[in-house]
């Protein structure tokens, strides 16, 4: 599977798997034997930034691409009461209290009409 996942993922970007060696800095072919041997650590750090994906997506975990998260819009957030806040917003480690929500939205509210 990570093989495959690795030749798409060349294909999107119009390149060969020879062409991403080249770029990384891989030992030609190496690419290649990944069709038997999934690479670890650091190589399969670098393909997952290369092609801006999740080394989970990579290694067949997950068909989500991506890990990174989309910026909260401020907006969004403070005009609408039916956002999850404890799946956007910490301070800490822990959920921000109500009476947080409630000044957040005072502040970043008013200041964004304007």
């Amino acid at each position: 599977m990570f093989y495959e996942r690795l030749k798409t993922l060349a294909k999107e970007k119009n390149k060969s798997l020879n062409e991403v060696e080249f770029d990384l800095g891989f030992s030609k072919n190496s690419l290649y034997h990944t069709k038997k041997y999934t690479p670890q650590g650091d190589k399969l750090a670098k393909l997952a930034e290369y092609f801006e994906v999740s080394s989970d997506y990579l290694l067949g975990n997950t068909d989500v691409k991506s890990s990174k998260k989309e910026p909260v819009d401020l907006e969004e957030l403070t005009s609408d009461d039916g956002i999850n806040w404890d799946e956007w917003l910490s301070f800490g480690g822990k959920p921000i209290s109500e009476h947080d929500k409630n000044k957040i939205k005072e502040i970043f509210g008013d200041r964004l009409k304007e």
